[in-house]
């Protein structure tokens, strides 16, 4: 889930960008590559090329030490816990929070109207990447989230003086049914014989 995520809103930004993230270019861990070759067979043409750079995780001092290394705009895709609750259909359902931020960074002699149209810019940008969201819901392309969370969501203002930018976040309650195979999951190991010592 975490990985497709990734993948997901690599799609927006410059490809350039998002590759910058493997600092390390290479891994002893498979999945690494694997990152890499999913991004090479994404389509060229970014969703937002306005959009200079890429941000993912969930710790917000690596974000701050990325972030002091860019220049330009970025996306910051962070993901939050998992709740699970009964659908009543004999599942469980599955809900995350994840926020979306497109920011700007700004110099330090910007005045308050260029801040104002790097802020109109950015909110056309998440704006952008918000209706694409629910397109590629509306479409089926979203298996980690159902239709009526996207219609639920919030942009809200993102103004970080540490980071030097100005922007906007969307924020999602990304819920749909069983997104992390955990039924599956049950099911599998209630087949098996596992007696209690």
């Amino acid at each position: 889930m975490i990985q497709y995520l990734f993948l997901y809103f690599a799609r927006f930004p410059k490809r350039e960008g998002v590759k910058a993230m493997f600092t390390n270019g290479q891994s002893t861990l498979g999945a690494y590559q694997n990152l890499i070759d999913a991004l090479d067979a994404l389509p060229d043409n970014p969703l937002l090329p306005e959009i200079d750079n890429y941000v993912y995780g969930q710790d917000f001092d690596e974000l701050k030490m990325r972030v002091e290394r860019l220049f330009g705009s970025w996306l910051y895709a962070d993901y939050g816990e998992f709740q699970f609750y009964e659908t009543g259909r004999g599942s469980i359902g599955c809900r995350q929070q994840v926020a979306v931020t497109v920011a700007e960074k700004v110099t330090d002699r910007a005045d308050m109207v260029e801040r104002m149209i790097i802020s109109d810019r950015m909110l056309h940008a998440i704006n952008t990447l918000y209706a694409q969201l629910m397109a590629d819901s509306d479409a089926g392309r979203t298996p980690w989230l159902d239709h009526k969370p996207v219609e639920e969501a919030q942009i809200v203002p993102f103004v970080a003086p540490e980071l030097k930018s100005y922007g906007w976040t969307l924020l999602i309650n990304a819920q749909a049914t069983d997104s992390l195979g955990t039924n599956d999951l049950r099911r599998a190991l209630r087949r098996q014989d596992n007696p209690i010592l």
